[in-house]
């Protein structure tokens, strides 16, 4: 009977519903509201938590190989990785 590795901690159940590539690529996000309405949640002399009950709607142009493409997409994670560093979760919109 052998006995599990306790070393390496369990992987996480996949939540992607696609299949995901590694590119490089240059990368220009517009954001096309100018303004976002919400309810503030949780307010310190630190900053502010709030809710928006609008999508937060981008473009996002892509450079690759000399080729550049637009898409449409909402905003869905925005994560503070570091003091200089900001993850960005974008999530494409499918035409109607």
């Amino acid at each position: 009977m052998s006995v599990p590795d306790e070393t390496q901690p369990p992987l996480p159940n996949e939540r992607r519903k696609a299949s995901r590539r590694s590119d490089d690529l240059l990368l220009e996000v517009a954001f096309d509201s100018k303004s976002i309405t919400g309810r503030a949640e949780q307010v310190s002399t630190e900053g502010v938590f709030f809710f928006a009950h609008e999508p937060v709607r981008v473009t996002l142009k892509l450079l690759q190989d000399g080729h550049e493409q637009s898409y449409p997409g909402r905003l869905v994670r925005v994560e503070r990785l570091s003091e200089h560093t900001t993850g960005f979760a974008v999530e494409f919109e499918r035409p109607s």
